[in-house]
């Protein structure tokens, strides 16, 4: 993705020189093309802080619809079925858990700033 829309040399335009970059720790990412890419273009990467706070809910929301979206080993075969079934799945989730990881972000960004 990062290679070929250009959206890396976009990111490089509109940010600080001096921010840095971490990224998701998922296996994808460590990579050797991964790296490579990364390497290639001089990225500075850095490494997650041990026991750090996981700003991103999307990660333990999608940990609630995953399993009913692939339930009985269901593999879709066309990108639009596998969307239409996530978009079904979404729609019958509990919103208030939703909400709760929501109202969560307060003091997982008040846990990250006192690292």
């Amino acid at each position: 993705m990062l290679q070929n829309d250009g959206l890396l040399d976009r990111c490089r335009q509109m940010v600080d020189p001096n921010m840095v970059f971490l990224q998701d720790i998922a296996l994808v990412y460590k990579s050797r093309l991964a790296k490579n890419f990364m390497n290639d273009k001089n990225v500075e990467l850095r490494d997650w802080p041990a026991y750090s706070p996981d700003l991103n809910v999307i990660e333990n929301m999608w940990e609630i619809p995953a399993p009913k979206v692939y339930v009985g080993a269901r593999e879709c075969q066309m990108v639009l079925e596998l969307k239409n079934t996530i978009l079904l799945v979404w729609e019958t989730l509990d919103q208030p858990v939703m909400a709760n990881l929501y109202a969560s972000l307060p003091k997982r960004i008040f846990d990250c700033a006192h690292l």
